[in-house]
């Protein structure tokens, strides 16, 4: 062969001055060739990739996750360009190898793969013609790996440096993701609605108007959520879409009181709740709608006959927050705990999660110590009933039993004192802001003016509600640690606050004075002596 022959020859004699040259730009060709061809191999299998990507979309294909052919050109990518970068570094086509590994990474779901190479590619190349979309690449990036800030910083920064960029539409979308994932609800249907009504005619504009539709829904704006779902619901490419739309836009309708348009809609949606698995959705939305007519009983009827097949998932915590709810008007107790047991793991779903969560814990803790209270006697007893009747009045809404729990703490005879003071105000404040009985809660003000003038509650009543409790339970607890710390042995104050009382945040008085005193002994005995203890009073 030729060049077999040449090849020799060469090695044989020193080359003369114009054979190096010739030598030498024959050899710096082929490194040339070289480079190019690996980043144009590179850059075809990128190719190769996206225009699976792009048939894929035209057919309606989700692509969010590639196929294995798409894969393997996506990883051909970016092998090629570590081999351009490790092999000749400092390459024209650096800035271009770097944004193709960025998005072959973000491609292939890889975020922080990607968001390492993109943040090399603006660490060295800041004036790279690929800016624009690395940096819409770098803040989906982050919002895919749950940076929402971080996201938010790359859509500032697109918005600043490409105001008329095409990825404008997609930072709108984006932005109100973030928003979404941080329950900025406002923020969200901000973002949701520029894009629908800014890009009327983009493919995803049915399924941002879902969007729409449920972060309004969290805002508790429903005309406006029904109007817009209402829109969205035609333009959805994917028809489970459409079903979830409508079904939303059922739930607004509801309750805004339009229940004949709500049970026509409901009824519309039973073959496609089949189709989509949504007839436990269904039957949850037609409770709502009972609840809404007054029909508690066929509400219940419905929601506790459902299928096991149908309550799983969102609908068991959905049905368990209505289920639970209807339980506990009957006074059903252990069943609405099991209820609110199970929705309390339902998060965003419900529509009222902090309640939800409070009464799973209440319930729970009031039917402890309604377990406790047989045997109990003295101190103990009158404690763990306090704590009864104020979750009665606070939490469970049933001010006439906790009323007769008060009452029961105020004729113990061995009842303990502070609980006492705060059974007496409670009583008070059940009489006169619950039942409208002024001269019965007249009589058990008196009683606590008279018995206990020096307590906290004494005071509140006495200058008509009109004095800042918490500077005075604050100053009471700095007077007891004083007193405790210069006489350990001495007994309690009647009155004197107890544990967690100063908390600044409390909502509503009533709540602070009539605090639990479970466990009050023991408590500021330990108080005392970790006090002296911090003094020097102890040692040990």
């Amino acid at each position: 062969m030729p060049r077999a022959r040449i090849t020799p020859c060469l090695l044989r004699r020193p080359l003369r001055l114009p054979e190096l040259a010739i030598a030498a730009l024959l050899l710096a060709g082929l490194s040339g060739c070289a480079r190019f061809n690996t980043y144009y191999n590179a850059e075809k299998a990128f190719s190769d990739a996206e225009h699976v990507r792009e048939e894929r979309i035209k057919t309606g294909d989700d692509v969010t996750k590639a196929t294995n052919v798409q894969a393997e050109d996506y990883r051909r990518t970016i092998q090629k360009c570590r081999k351009l970068l490790e092999n000749y570094p400092g390459h024209s086509l650096s800035d271009d190898c770097l944004f193709l590994m960025g998005k072959s990474h973000h491609r292939l779901q890889e975020y922080n793969a990607s968001i390492e190479q993109l943040d090399l590619l603006f660490t060295n190349f800041p004036a790279t013609p690929y800016a624009e979309e690395a940096l819409f690449l770098q803040a989906a990036n982050h919002m895919f790996n749950g940076n929402v800030d971080r996201s938010n910083d790359y859509l500032e920064q697109l918005r600043d440096r490409f105001p008329e960029s095409r990825f404008q539409a997609e930072a709108l979308r984006v932005r109100g993701e973030n928003a979404f994932a941080l329950e900025r609800w406002e923020t969200a249907s901000e973002s949701y609605a520029a894009f629908v009504d800014t890009h009327p005619d983009d493919e995803r504009a049915g399924e941002v108007g879902l969007d729409l539709g449920q972060a309004l829904w969290r805002r508790g704006d429903y005309a406006e959520a029904a109007r817009r779902l209402e829109a969205a619901a035609p333009r959805c490419r994917e028809r489970e879409d459409d079903f979830r739309a409508r079904l939303l836009r059922a739930r607004c309708l509801i309750r805004l009181d339009r229940t004949a348009q709500a049970d026509s809609l409901l009824s519309d949606l039973g073959s496609d709740a089949a189709l989509y698995e949504g007839e436990g959705l269904v039957a949850v939305a037609r409770a709502e709608l009972q609840l809404a007519a007054g029909d508690a009983d066929a509400a219940l009827s419905t929601l506790s006959t459902m299928p096991d097949a149908w309550n799983r998932g969102d609908v068991s915590f959905q049905s368990g927050e209505i289920l639970g709810r209807l339980y506990l008007e009957r006074w059903d107790l252990e069943k609405a705990a099991e209820q609110f047991r199970i929705a309390a793991r339902g998060g965003r779903v419900l529509e009222d999660p902090d309640t939800v969560k409070r009464l799973d814990r209440d319930l729970s803790t009031y039917m402890s110590n309604e377990q406790r209270l047989d045997g109990a006697t003295g101190e103990q007893r009158s404690d763990l009933q306090l704590d009864q009747a104020n979750t009665l009045l606070f939490s469970l809404g049933r001010p006439r039993l906790a009323l007769d729990r008060y009452l029961e703490v105020v004729a113990a005879e061995d009842a303990d004192s502070l609980a006492v003071v705060r059974s007496l105000y409670g009583a008070v404040t059940v009489y006169r802001d619950r039942l409208d009985l002024p001269d019965s809660a007249a009589v058990y003000a008196d009683r606590l003016l008279v018995e206990h003038p020096d307590s906290p509650q004494a005071l509140v009543l006495s200058e008509g509600g009109q004095v800042d409790l918490y500077a005075v339970l604050r100053e009471r607890e700095r007077e007891a640690a004083l007193l405790a710390a210069a006489n350990p042995d001495a007994a309690p104050v009647p009155g004197e606050p107890g544990p967690g009382m100063t908390a600044p945040d409390r909502p509503q008085p009533a709540a602070d004075l009539l605090a639990p005193t479970d466990g009050r002994r023991s408590f500021w005995r330990l108080r005392k002596l970790e006090r002296n203890r911090n003094a020097g009073l102890l040692s040990g």
